[in-house]
């Protein structure tokens, strides 16, 4: 699945207008921190001359006076260290975002707290598409300009990564690979990202070793594990993707490390296990005060802090369900509750050509692979339709598949094979496809003729 962008027109390079901008940013980037490593290695060349001094003990006056230089050498050194620590606050300063307003039937509360040094906390919230919301809170290791400067390329590359793709582990896995080759050495950075389908309110998110966010609704509270590690240090750290329904009026509680303080607790879990209470106890509060009664606790923290909580003021889109025994026959059932609503609201003939054979092809799949032609297992096709694209979901009761594992149907080994191209068809047909985590539901969405061009 692509982002759609409308044509823009592009510099005197062929570079269109964001790309221009990225390539600055990146330069900019490329430059501090150069200058990032000039200045640790002047620090590090004075410090041993430091150590060299007291160990030689040379003679007293010789040695005064070294001592004196040295000092004073340290003292300037100091001087720009701290100007590096008012750029780096500075660029992490204008790095976030502001998100008033901008994303209706969502509600974002925000809060951040500086520290005594420069952290790398930083937070984003991405617009996919007209459907696809992403947010993200991480935390780089260290600080002062390090840790900006880490912050500034790993907000850039995750904003890079989600310009093309909305699932979030492999969005997780690309942001990997460039913060590999760009990080500073032995810095990394902890993350959470969510994508939220604000039609259907089903949210996908990753966790790479980053404090476990909660979904509070109804008075309960509910970590959001997963397993991944890392970002920018391994080469393969394996992110696993979740999903899970969501409903109006559910709330995301997401936050970095440096919130835990407010609980003085030295105790990574314990510390969580007291905020979860928190919310626990406090949960009729708005999500604004919820976060003003945790950062109030924390007076000048010595750790940065970020804290994010989301509300869904949306209601999930009317769908229509249709379940049927594994029999190709049932298919017609769901054909003719389908089709007829395209034709009425002028979807054209090509479209719903497509969406049919797309929806054979699922159905069938769902029969044959999925349950495995067991007539006792059922077949559920869920739709909705309106002016401006039908999302169709097929689910079967088998045990699943990875899609990513499907083989090539135009490779040259393949061509001769009789089957094993109803997936390939679907994609070629439909706007957008995407499986759940265990294979065993796919949705399909085919926008209207009047508004494709915003999805091509």
């Amino acid at each position: 699945m692509t982002r759609s962008e409308k044509p823009r027109e592009t510099g005197p390079d062929g570079e269109r207008p964001a790309e221009q901008r990225a390539r600055r940013c990146q330069e900019e980037l490329d430059s501090l921190r150069a200058k990032l490593r000039q200045s640790e290695a002047r620090v590090e060349a004075l410090e041993t001359q430091l150590r060299e001094a007291q160990i030689n003990a040379p003679p007293p006056g010789i040695g005064e006076r070294e001592m004196r230089l040295l000092a004073e050498q340290l003292e300037r050194q100091a001087v720009l260290l701290e100007r590096d620590e008012q750029v780096g606050r500075e660029l992490q300063r204008n790095l976030q975002p502001v998100v008033e307003g901008a994303f209706e039937g969502l509600h974002f509360a925000i809060e951040t707290l500086p520290g005594a040094r420069v952290g790398g906390d930083f937070y984003d919230i991405i617009n996919l598409s007209d459907n696809f919301v992403a947010f993200l809170i991480a935390d780089v290791s260290g600080y002062g300009l390090p840790a900006a400067v880490i912050m500034a390329t790993g907000r850039l590359a995750f904003r890079t990564a989600a310009a093309s793709e909305q699932r979030p582990r492999i969005i997780m896995e690309n942001v990997n690979r460039q913060m590999l080759r760009s990080t500073l050495a032995g810095h990394y950075l902890t993350a959470f990202l969510g994508v939220l389908d604000t039609e259907l309110l089903t949210l996908q998110y990753v966790n790479a070793s980053h404090c476990s966010p909660f979904l509070i609704r109804d008075g309960e509270v509910t970590p959001l594990d997963t397993e991944g590690l890392f970002v920018g240090m391994f080469e393969d750290p394996q992110y696993e993707q979740k999903s899970m329904q969501l409903d109006k009026h559910d709330r995301l509680f997401l936050y970095t490390d440096g919130l835990l303080h407010a609980f003085d607790e030295k105790d990574r879990p314990q510390s969580q296990k007291l905020l979860c209470e928190y919310l626990e106890k406090n949960g009729a509060l708005s999500i604004e005060e919820l976060i003003g009664g945790l950062t109030g606790r924390l007076d000048h923290p010595d750790d940065d802090v970020a804290v994010m909580g989301v509300e869904l003021l949306l209601e999930k889109a009317q769908r229509k369900t249709i379940t049927m025994p594994s029999l190709p026959r049932e298919l017609i059932h769901a054909e003719t509750a389908i089709l007829p609503v395209l034709e009425n609201l002028g979807y054209g003939e090509r479209i719903i050509f497509a969406v049919k054979l797309a929806l054979e092809e699922a159905v069938i799949n769902a029969i044959k692979h999925g349950n495995e032609l067991d007539d006792t297992k059922r077949v559920t096709v869920s739709f909705s339709v309106d002016e401006n694209r039908a999302v169709i979901s097929v689910a079967d009761e088998g045990e699943g598949f990875d899609p990513n594992a499907l083989p090539d149907p135009t490779a040259e080994d393949y061509l001769m094979a009789t089957s094993g191209r109803g997936v390939a068809l679907i994609r070629a047909y439909m706007d957008e496809v995407r499986f759940n985590d265990k294979g065993t539901e796919i949705t399909m969405i085919k926008y209207a003729p009047w508004v494709a061009g915003k999805h091509s």
